[in-house]
């Protein structure tokens, strides 16, 4: 019931717009290459130094596009609006959930191997916003948390069936030997592969698998009591083959991916065998630079990368505490200080040494050692910590849903999961979504009238573009009188710094504060002024006019409804005309106007005429304007 629930809250599209990394890490990429429609990539898909793997997004995204691509080439579909903003994002989120069953049943296998009441474990699990809200979405830390379901499943199962099937000490040599656990090396397959796959998803996931890892390596020594470094060294060595594979599979399609890496240069290589004297030739250093060219390592990319602290510092610094204090009581609630508490009366115990349970030592080390590792890092974000859902809820579901269990405490877990959920499902930048399907619909209505379009959004998240679903083709547009529209130099308004997002148009460090050409016409065009000023507003839409001229044009400005004022109070020469509203819509930059909505010191009949929820409507919702030259 629980998973049919946050299915169907998929299926009905969740409007809440949590982070731009949901889109632009997985969708918005393969979106591009597999539809074959306008997108942004982000500077974490450049071909000279990627960041990111691109086996996760296609493993979660390519099939299901693909299948959209091909429906919408069926001939009685094609005059229809198959590939619209609903159908991508649901293309996108519905393997993420239905992938989400098996994170169900790794919690459920690890309460049980561990002698945990699974009950109480699926009621909590299933009713955190985390899952409810991110498991639809199609973070690579979302990824991170199904992969380390899957390790701690694997530690456990093993660790529990070494412990069970190890024979007592007394017992003779013979029956230890024929009771040690079966096919080690093909559990350390599974184990090493996961761990790999995870690192080249987030490099992060190293602080997740330390402690799984080391407690998996060192699990036999504590039954046997004998050959310590000799079993070590065994499971070492049974860990090769899943590191290699994981490691070639993931090397070798992000090196074709990026073309750092072709089939000719695979056929070069070929034809000249490693002769003596060929081999006499290559130093160590000739050989890393061969294959430093033609290798494509993601992981050492973002390595190095976060490495320097002016990259980090692009991002947001914050304090070392946050995940601590702040972090882990957003994501995971009440649990979040039961499990400080306990952490405590646990240091306490095992100084006075005292006996711990095994499997909550585990566990406990899971949650707290990759929150500690993290808290290294200045550069913290609640979604880092996504994937400690799993021990945190198979330590202290018993506290919420046990028999035992507070009303306190289940009273307040629900409430906070159902603000969690409304707060990030539903209301921050919940409008973004809804103006982008409005428009797509409009573009897509309009695309034979052979106009210019402008979008241009102004306070709010980064736009994804493939949700407007613009074919991936430029056309030269016709003027009424046959001839070809006139290019012209596109100028951003001096003294800021605006990164124009102009599809068709160059982009990056080339578009700030600078002329630059559009060479092609595309049809549609789509700006990105994140949080500029109301004047550079102003003067970009003059520009924009002065560049494409008056006629055939379309601009359309996308915008937080509490900021309305700045363009009802524009006295330019065009007007901005309000089509449309979309509710709801919470930007925590650019918040509701208090004083609007409980009429504080109001001036005009706005307060006569409208009820205060009409009013927090009102400011609480997404406009998209029209302007009339």
């Amino acid at each position: 019931m629980l998973f049919a629930g946050r299915l169907l809250w998929v299926l009905m599209l969740q409007t809440g717009y949590i982070h731009p990394d949901e889109f632009f890490q997985s969708p918005e990429i393969v979106a591009g290459d597999v539809l074959d429609i306008k997108t942004f990539r982000t500077w974490e898909f450049n071909a000279t130094s990627p960041v990111r793997s691109i086996v996760f997004p296609y493993l979660t995204s390519a099939l299901p596009f693909h299948m959209l691509y091909v429906i919408s080439k069926l001939p009685w579909l094609q005059e229809l609006n198959i590939i619209n903003t609903y159908t991508l994002l649901i293309a996108a989120r519905l393997p993420m959930v239905l992938a989400s069953l098996l994170v169900d049943w790794c919690v459920v296998s690890i309460c049980r191997l561990m002698k945990r009441e699974a009950r109480d474990c699926v009621i909590v699990h299933g009713t955190s916003y985390v899952t409810l809200v991110y498991y639809g979405r199609t973070f690579s830390n979302t990824v991170e948390l199904f992969l380390f379901a899957g390790l701690l499943y694997l530690v456990a199962d093993a660790i529990t069936h070494e412990r069970d099937t190890m024979m007592p000490k007394q017992k003779p040599k013979s029956a230890q030997v024929s009771q040690t656990p079966k096919n080690p090396r093909n559990n350390a397959f599974l184990i090493t592969a996961v761990i790999t796959a995870g690192i080249f998803n987030r490099p992060t996931f190293l602080a997740f698998a330390v402690v799984p890892y080391i407690v998996w390596l060192l699990s036999g020594c504590f039954v046997r009591r004998e050959n310590y470094v000799q079993y070590v060294v065994q499971r070492l060595f049974a860990c090769l083959p899943g590191l290699l594979f994981t490691s070639a599979f993931f090397i070798m399609t992000d090196s074709f991916y990026y073309e750092s890496l072709s089939v000719d240069d695979i056929l070069t290589m070929l034809r000249h065998p490693f002769s003596k004297k060929h081999i006499e030739n290559v130093s160590f250093v000739s050989a890393t630079e061969a294959l430093s060219k033609h290798l494509t390592v993601t992981p050492w990319n973002f390595i190095k990368y976060n490495l320097d602290s002016q990259n980090l510092a692009e991002h947001g610094l914050h304090p070392r505490y946050t995940h601590l204090l702040v972090n882990s009581t957003l994501l995971f609630g009440i649990l979040s200080p039961i499990a400080v508490i306990d952490a405590v009366k646990c240091t306490f115990r095992l100084v006075a040494r005292r006996s711990l349970e095994d499997d909550h030592l585990f566990l406990l080390c899971s949650y707290f050692v990759p929150l500690v590792l993290l808290s290294v890092f200045p550069h913290q974000e609640a979604r880092f910590l996504v994937p400690l859902l799993i021990p945190i809820v198979v330590l202290y579901s018993g506290y919420i849903f046990g028999d035992n269990s507070s009303k306190i405490l289940k009273t307040i877990w629900i409430l906070f999961n159902i603000l969690g959920s409304i707060m990030f499902g539903i209301l921050h930048q919940g409008g973004l979504i809804s103006g982008i399907s409005f428009m797509q619909k409009h573009i897509f209505e309009t695309k034979n009238e052979g106009i210019v379009q402008h979008i241009v959004f102004y306070h709010t998240y980064m736009p994804p573009r493939h949700l407007l679903a613009i074919p991936n083709r430029e056309e030269l547009l016709q003027t009424p009188a046959g001839g070809n529209i006139e290019n012209k130099m596109l100028r951003a308004p001096s003294g800021e710094n605006l990164e124009n997002k102009m599809l068709g148009a160059p982009s990056g460090d080339d578009t700030k504060n600078k002329n630059f050409p559009v060479a092609l016409i595309t049809r549609v065009f789509v700006h990105d002024l994140a949080g500029s000023t109301t004047g550079s507003l102003h003067q970009y839409i003059d520009a924009l006019i002065e560049k494409d001229g008056r006629n055939n044009l379309e601009i359309f400005v996308i915008s937080p409804s509490s900021l309305d004022s700045e363009f009802n109070d524009h006295a330019g020469r065009h007007i901005y005309k309000l089509l449309d509203h979309f509710w709801p819509h919470l930007s925590m930059e650019d918040p509701p106007q208090w004083p609007h909505i409980l009429c504080t010191g109001a001036t005009d009949n706005v307060c006569s005429k409208q009820s205060i929820m009409q009013r927090l409507r009102q400011e609480m919702s997404l406009s998209i304007y029209m302007v009339e030259q």
